[in-house]
């Protein structure tokens, strides 16, 4: 297997052990659902998380929370495609040297 292609797997599995500790702490925080999406690419965040129920609102306070719970920096907002505010924030895991990112279109 190429060294890229090992690199790419390893970023993965990394990410997958940290996504199994913060769907842990769902129940034991009361954190919204939200979808968790893990990157193939290298030049990406490995781990994005979205807050994407179908209220505005709704989204905004998942962001919010999720936020404040990985003690996530929040970045700039943008437009978002279709109107409104894209919400962004993002941290590194040190344990397993994973991004993790956040993001909610309100």
């Amino acid at each position: 297997m190429p060294e890229e292609s090992l690199d790419r797997l390893h970023t993965q599995q990394r990410a997958v052990k940290v996504l199994e500790q913060l769907l842990a702490r769902i129940a034991n925080e009361k954190l919204p659902v939200i979808t968790w999406t893990l990157s193939s690419d290298n030049s990406q965040v490995a781990l994005i998380g979205t807050c994407d129920s179908d209220n505005a609102d709704q989204r905004h306070s998942d962001f919010e929370a999720w936020r404040d719970a990985l003690s996530a920096t929040e970045l700039p907002p943008e437009a978002a495609s279709g109107g409104g505010t894209r919400l962004k924030a993002s941290v590194i895991d040190h344990y397993q040297d994973v991004a993790i990112a956040l993001i909610a279109d309100v």
